[in-house]
């Protein structure tokens, strides 16, 4: 743009024509089409989370919640520029990291899930198998 406005006022010093650029115009159906897929997905997300949320399965429930936590966390953090630019970076350098330590990587994952594995038992035994389960039955109105 710059380039284009130098050349353009500079040419009547030089006595010359002012280039002729063509306009640019994108058609609608690119951004009908964008559009559309940013709200299916939009729409495939939201389904997620209510089947989550309405699912009963308190697992995936804590784990959603707590990368949502892990999320917001991180945006207080950086703007959105910025964790987009991070998982840009991210999704370029941690498969080749990967396909070169993944047996060092894949002994401490395991190492992780082994000791989370073993935290969980813990909680589990200590307080989750104390909460009574209640009868959620519907109970019949006459």
């Amino acid at each position: 743009m710059l380039a284009q406005f130098v050349w353009t006022n500079a040419s009547s010093l030089i006595n010359r024509a002012p280039a002729q650029v063509p306009r640019l115009v994108l058609p609608k159906d690119i951004f009908v089409s964008i559009g559309k897929s940013i709200g299916g997905e939009v729409n495939r997300d939201l389904k997620f989370l209510q089947d989550v949320s309405c699912g009963g399965n308190l697992k995936q429930f804590v784990l959603v919640v707590a990368s949502l936590l892990v999320a917001a966390i991180i945006g207080s953090w950086c703007n959105f520029l910025t964790v987009i630019y991070i998982g840009f970076v991210a999704a370029h350098t941690l498969p080749v990291l990967y396909e070169r330590y993944d047996d060092e990587v894949d002994d401490f994952v395991h190492k992780s899930l082994d000791k989370l594995q073993h935290n969980y038992r813990k909680l589990d035994a200590g307080f989750l198998s104390k909460i009574p389960k209640g009868n959620f039955k519907a109970k019949k109105y006459e």
